[in-house]
């Protein structure tokens, strides 16, 4: 568990840097990204394959210079990386790793799945 959670840190602390080598270092050769979108926000309809694909995607959707705020917080019991814009929460994303790497990750943007997270003050 706290090895995962090491990864994560290191994934947050190198997209806060705006640094794709740093997040490609965290990520498996093969690594697979799922956006889930809802229909309603601009995002990849299919799954994003590769550690250069997932690395723009993951800064796309995480980096400051967008504009986002990210936190760490624990979401169904794994650490996972919340990205706000203007005190809304925009994207949760979740990852799975296979021996100290990241190989899936998850990133939820769909409005409605996020509906919750923005009506907690």
């Amino acid at each position: 568990m706290a090895s995962h959670e090491a990864v994560i840190r290191r994934v947050g602390a190198a997209v806060a840097q705006d640094d794709p080598a740093a997040l490609g270092a965290a990520l498996t050769a093969d690594v697979v990204a799922l956006v889930d979108s809802g229909g309603d926000v601009l995002a990849p309809i299919l799954p994003v394959e590769g550690r250069d694909a997932v690395a723009r995607e993951l800064l796309a959707a995480l980096s400051p210079r967008t504009g986002a705020t990210l936190t760490e917080q624990r979401v169904n019991g794994a650490l996972a990386l919340i990205a706000r814009r203007g005190g809304r929460v925009e994207a949760i994303v979740s990852f799975g790793l296979r021996r100290r790497r990241i190989d899936r990750v998850w990133i939820v943007r769909s409005p409605q799945k996020l509906r919750r997270w923005n009506a907690i003050p």
